[in-house]
Parts: structure tokens; sequence; C-alpha cells
């Protein structure tokens, strides 16, 4: 539990701080719709869960559904999780400081990704992928003693009209 309150700290933080930030809002791509934003997010998840040795893995659970948070009065983001349970006795914090080494050649298409690590509140080693231009971000790292969890957010995207943005996405 308290690594899950780690995590929603850390989420706040990312959402303050790194949202959508860069170049001005106006100037903003956003033709992108909710689901391909989703399904984009989804993949880069999975990519990130493939940078583990297969033989490190015993599942991969990918969440379905997500939510959408604020970009700004009138974009949103896309936020989901994929856990990745690994076998008993590997070393989580080698295995996430190998999977950050691969994220050069996961984002080298989108040299706009800023990669960086820091030490969680439970003194866990943490990795975030971070688009200043899209609002795109993927956070990973321990979540419990045999699992390293992938969070991720869209690029910003603006809802088409009436579509409400609450529940599951």
């Amino acid at each position: 539990m308290k690594k899950a309150l780690g995590i929603a700290i850390t989420v706040v933080i990312l959402l303050v701080t790194s949202g959508c930030v860069g170049q001005p809002m106006e100037n903003r791509t956003t033709a992108v719709e909710w689901q391909d934003a989703k399904a984009t997010a989804q993949t880069v998840e999975l990519e990130i869960a493939g940078l583990i040795p297969a033989d490190e893995v015993v599942s991969i659970d990918q969440h379905e559904t997500g939510s959408l948070f604020s970009c700004d009065e009138k974009r949103h983001r896309w936020t989901g999780i994929t856990y990745v349970t690994l076998v008993p006795g590997a070393k989580i914090e080698a295995v996430v400081k190998q999977m950050e080494k691969g994220l050069g050649a996961l984002f080298s298409e989108d040299g706009d990704f800023k990669i960086s690590n820091y030490r969680d509140m439970s003194d866990e080693y943490t990795v975030t992928a971070e688009s200043p231009t899209t609002g795109e971000s993927y956070l990973f790292g321990q979540d419990d003693s045999v699992t390293i969890s992938i969070d991720s957010w869209s690029q910003c995207f603006t809802l088409p009209e009436g579509t409400y943005p609450g529940g599951s996405f």
C-alpha cells in the first residue's frame, strides 16, 4: 500500500509539473482522437514491458480501461497501467535499470522524450519518459516484491463535443 501511495503522489506531481508543457497550448496539435491516444499509450506500455527479458516474466496484465485527466480547460489525456509480474527472486531494481537503458532505442524516432530517474518515497528506483510537447508520459518501477508497474499518460487531445470525461475509457 505504501508503494501505491508513492505512485499516486508521483502521478500528481507529474500531472502538475509536466502535463502538456513546452509550447503554448494554442500551438499544439490536438487532432488525435481519444481512442487513438489510448491505443498508442497501451502499445508503448507493452513495448516498455517488452524490454524485460522474457525468461524473467511470469505474466503481463494490461488494464483494458483507464481514466481521463485534464491537460487544460479543453483537452484531456488518457491514463492507464500495466503490471508485469517477474519470476520469484528477480532483482527488480536491476531489471528496471535494464529497461531504462532500452528506452533510448524505443523512443529513438521521437527525440522529444526526456528520460529521467529518481528514487520514490519508498526508495524504489523509478524511471520516467516524458514528452514536453505532447504531454505523453510513462513511469515505471517496482510495485511490490515481484511486480513492476508501468503507468502511462497519452498525448493531449480534445474530446468530441458532448462527451463526458468521467468514468472509464
